[in-house]
């Protein structure tokens, strides 16, 4: 009979079997949340936008004296501001896209005048490309890679003229030709996905609208069974409604802020409609580091368009990261640490975590969630310790 154990023993294994089954619990809903995005990503969108229009919805119930006819008005007031954005963003998109044969023949005529005898870091990587080329396609007929052929074959004072030319099927222009239409079949797909949880994501702010009160109150019930703990539960609700409001504001903000650099910098570079671009850099910035990207993209684009040089397009494409890094990473964390009382760490891992679990829609839902969670931790018992940890 093994003899009984001390109480600091028992503690210990109390310990490690309460510290397994967290990890493992963690690990549980981590999976969970990554199972059921296409469920938990519409729903979690919805309620934030019910709870962000929602003094809005209470407003015009009281002159309209008709919940159905207010969020009906509240909702198309949404889809209008969507719709506003998706134009400004999208002008632009299109003016690049209609002037990229211009932009890469202007590339082509720049390459053009370099002295074809010159060593350039083209040449060589062409020729460095081509005999890899050439390798793998010995590797996969089974032939070895002559030691002879190697070191002429990547020389990189070997004239142009000795370079062989590539077939048609392995060229710039099938190469081009292949990655625009997966692109564009790519675009589609998220286009139609995009529009789909946009639908989802106005039905549910429009029910739970609509639901009022009573929904509200059916909600708490679930939560708490006694009046001290319903009440608990009405003011760790009306917090989360606070911080996700005070989130959109501080979004507001830095988006304001730089569409207002963006339209200077387009300005003083005397691009044409600086005016759209800062209004583009405003929308795309909801989406955090992607959006900020894909101006950067279109930035550089348009300056390459207007100057034809390349410095130019590149300062341009410096002068946004280092815009989209001081404010719409640094500046954003620092603002909704300030705001919501957080470490600006912990919003800058959370919103790394959520992207990482969700894509896209986990960068832009993701610092709002960040914000619940911390709300949540706050009023519950057993969570206390993550709260601190997350505090600022």
């Amino acid at each position: 009979m093994a003899p009984p154990k001390n109480s600091t023993e028992q503690t210990a294994s109390y310990t490690r079997s309460s510290t397994a089954a967290t990890v493992i619990a963690t690990l549980a809903v981590i999976a969970a949340l990554w199972w059921g995005q296409r469920f938990l990503i519409p729903l979690a969108a919805g309620l934030m936008l019910a709870i962000l229009v929602m003094p809005l919805t209470i407003r015009l119930t009281r002159w309209l004296h008709s919940v159905v006819v207010a969020t009906t008005l509240t909702l198309l007031l949404v889809i209008g501001v969507l719709a506003l954005g998706v134009m400004a963003f999208g002008g632009q998109f299109v003016r690049v896209v209609e002037r990229a044969p211009e932009m890469i023949s202007m590339v082509a005529q720049q390459l053009a005048e370099t002295e074809p005898g010159v060593d350039s870091v083209l040449s060589r990587a062409r020729v460095a490309l081509q005999e890899l080329d050439k390798a793998a396609d010995r590797l996969v007929a089974g032939k070895p890679l002559q030691p002879g052929r190697r070191a002429a074959a990547v020389s990189p004072t070997a004239p142009t003229s000795q370079m062989q030319t590539p077939q048609p099927n392995n060229n710039i222009t099938a190469g081009a030709t292949v990655a625009l239409r997966e692109t564009a079949m790519n675009g589609s797909t998220v286009l139609l996905g995009f529009t789909a949880n946009l639908s989802v994501i106005l039905f549910i702010a429009f029910f739970v609208l609509t639901g009022g009160k009573p929904l509200t109150e059916k909600f708490l019930n679930l939560w708490s069974y006694t009046p001290a703990a319903h009440e608990h539960a009405k003011r760790a609700m009306l917090e989360a409604a606070r911080q996700i409001r005070m989130y959109c504001a501080v979004l507001a903000v830095t988006n304001t802020l730089i569409g207002l650099c963006v339209w200077i910098a387009f300005k003083l570079a005397d691009l044409p409609d600086a005016a759209g671009w800062g209004v583009a850099a405003g929308v795309l910035h909801l989406v955090p580091y992607l959006g900020m990207a894909v101006l950067t993209a279109l930035g550089a684009a348009e300056t390459f368009l207007v100057h034809e040089t390349i410095s130019m397009a590149f300062g341009m494409a410096l002068l946004i990261i280092v815009l989209s890094t001081l404010i719409g990473t640094i500046g954003t964390a620092w603002l909704q640490g300030r705001a919501a009382k957080m470490n600006s760490a912990a919003v800058f891992i959370g919103l790394v975590f959520w992207g990482a679990l969700w894509g896209i829609w986990g960068l832009f839902l993701g610092p709002a969630l960040v914000v619940l969670l911390k709300v949540l931790t706050e009023h519950s018992r057993h969570a206390g310790r993550f709260a601190i940890l997350m505090q600022g």
